[in-house]
């Protein structure tokens, strides 16, 4: 049985660049592939080709999924890696989704037959989007680092203020799949934002926004993302309530705040002195931005992550509490 199938063998694109996102380790609050899913949404793309899961999953970890159809049918899912293409008439090149979630076992043969469609389609270019948890409040900017395989694809970053965490440490899939593109000779970046640790739970369309801004400038894709952005803006205004909310909860994000803006005067006394390496985050109040942060030494971060996803929860399910009518027509 092949590990690959192929659904539009033949396909004929040009120069492709394939933007990637796996769920798991590497996808923190689900943002990473909300903004492939946001992509597919927004181009309908067809598929061409899929990764056999049997090898990869240990399914009792990632269970396949049980779901109803036409109110009798069960439909069976099982892990899904699968490649979309979607054409760019006015663009050079056209355009290639990876949706896929990061495998338990395998990953270099895992990280040939990706290699292989990559070769396959002639794909000129690989963007892969990842999230990590950090220790940073929901009401500042995303901060994004990034990396890249090539010195033309390092301008592009810089040019946009991207630049790389300096980290070094245990890796997820993002990073393999990069390292594999490189000696594949295939020219690859990883585009990294952080999330807020105590909103790991959350789906963070805050985040997701902030990758596709930055996706859509490096690639000069010309998205109208203004409807995402302005959901940005209300999810974070939604999240500023809760925690304003609970005396501790707005304590431990005040302290947040106050941290990073210490980091960021301490960077700028380091600026003045010298010339930062190319390795500083320049984006980011910490050099750990590659890969999941742990919560921190501040002592109330347990007790805002129950708190906060406990509002968010009971929201979802009854509707916000003495909610006016301006605000039920935001949405």
């Amino acid at each position: 049985m092949s590990l690959i199938q192929y659904y539009r063998e033949h396909l004929q694109l040009r120069n492709p660049v394939l933007i990637a996102a796996l769920a798991g380790w590497n996808d923190a609050a689900d943002s990473a592939t909300t903004a492939i899913k946001f992509l597919i949404d927004r181009w309908k793309p067809v598929k061409i080709a899929e990764i056999d899961s049997e090898d990869f999953y240990v399914f009792t970890e990632t269970r396949p999924i049980v779901r109803i159809v036409d109110g009798m049918q069960r439909s069976l899912i099982w892990p899904v890696n699968q490649f979309s293409a979607h054409g760019l008439p006015e663009q050079e090149r056209d355009i290639i989704l990876y949706l896929g979630v990061e495998p338990q076992l395998k990953w270099r043969t895992f990280t040939e037959c990706f290699l292989e469609i990559c070769r396959h389609f002639h794909v000129s270019e690989v963007i892969l989007l990842g999230a990590m948890l950090a220790d940073i409040p929901h009401s500042l900017a995303v901060p994004i680092t990034g990396s890249s395989s090539t010195p033309e694809l390092q301008e592009r970053l810089r040019e946009l203020d991207i630049h790389s965490s300096g980290y070094e440490g245990p890796t997820g899939m993002i990073g393999v799949l990069q390292d594999a593109c490189r000696r594949a000779s295939i020219p690859a970046a990883s585009l990294w934002a952080a999330a807020p640790h105590y909103l790991a739970a959350t789906p963070n369309i805050k985040v997701t926004a902030a990758l596709l801004t930055y996706v859509n400038s490096l690639l000069s894709l010309d998205l109208d993302l203004n409807e995402i952005q302005a959901d940005a803006v209300r999810f974070e205004e939604q999240i500023t309530a809760l925690v304003a909310r609970d005396p501790e909860a707005s304590a431990y994000v005040r302290r947040l705040e106050e941290q990073i803006q210490a980091l960021t005067d301490e960077e700028d006394e380091d600026e003045d002195e010298e010339e930062p390496p190319e390795t500083d985050t320049a984006r980011g109040p910490s050099s750990n931005l590659d890969h999941p942060a742990g919560t921190g030494p501040l002592p109330s971060a347990d007790v805002l992550i129950r708190s906060v996803e406990e509002l968010l929860r009971r929201e979802r399910e009854q509707g916000p509490p003495d909610t006016d009518d301006d605000s039920k027509n935001e949405g």
